[in-house]
């Protein structure tokens, strides 16, 4: 004799959904897990940084106070220098003025005084008459030498003046 066992199962849908809902809890249980793992390692990793970096922040830190007394020194030191250029500068302006003027003067007077001697000079080493309609004529050329002359005289003023400047500011940079 044999026997055939046929035998339903039935499930509700209830079963079913009570049975889908725990599997689902089951497996975001083990997510969890899995993240807060992952965060106590990554959290792990940031405290080793910070008590590796905690010393040279203490000390950085430390040296604040320090490094401002400083830079209020050197704001005290530029505002020092500032007021004393502020006084200074309109007298040396003056002066440079007076100079400059000195100068100019000294220029002037070397030119009429060559201008004059060149007029000696042409009148003694004039040839011949001249006539109405033509200029006196020397073997010199004295009117040009007096205006070369006077250009000279210009251009070592003018690079006189630039070199007093420079100077003057070399000597300012290295008060500072």
């Amino acid at each position: 004799m044999s026997y055939s066992i046929f035998s339903e199962v039935t499930i509700s849908i209830n079963e079913l959904l009570i049975i889908l809902l725990i599997s689902a809890g089951i497996l975001a249980l083990v997510f969890l897990a899995v993240l807060f793992y992952r965060m106590a390692a990554a959290l792990k990793k940031v405290k080793d940084m910070l008590d590796e970096m905690a010393l040279p922040l203490t000390q950085t830190v430390n040296q604040l106070p320090e490094i401002i007394k400083k830079a209020d020194q050197s704001l005290t030191d530029v505002n020092t220098i500032t007021e004393s250029a502020a006084t200074n500068i309109p007298t040396i302006l003056d002066e440079v003025s007076n100079v400059t003027g000195a100068v100019g003067e000294t220029v002037e007077t070397v030119a009429d005084t060559t201008t004059n001697f060149v007029g000696i000079f042409n009148r003694l080493f004039r040839r011949g008459k001249k006539a109405k309609d033509e200029k006196v004529t020397s073997g010199i050329n004295l009117d040009g030498i007096v205006s070369k002359f006077t250009k000279v005289m210009g251009v070592i003023s003018f690079l006189r003046k630039l070199k007093r400047k420079k100077t003057k500011s070399k000597k300012a940079k290295s008060k500072s």
